[in-house]
């Protein structure tokens, strides 16, 4: 099924409420839901590829995961 993007801005909204560490695991998996089906990750990324709404929406998921330190 492919996801627009209001779709997974309501999915990050819904999961930003839930408990770490299955918070985190559902925001990486939005983030790859973004990769696949909008192209999100590229290697050499231009500047106006970068101020896509849908680049905007990773770059917000991918700064709202939480990693543990050790």
């Amino acid at each position: 099924m492919k996801y627009k993007l209001e779709e997974i801005k309501e999915k990050y909204v819904k999961v930003s409420k839930t408990k770490e560490p299955a918070r985190t695991r559902k925001l990486t998996a939005l983030m790859e839901i973004l990769e696949k089906q909008h192209g999100t990750l590229q290697m050499y990324p231009t500047k106006e590829f970068m101020e896509t709404e849908a680049v905007k929406l990773y770059q917000e998921i991918a700064n709202a995961r939480v990693f543990k330190e050790e």
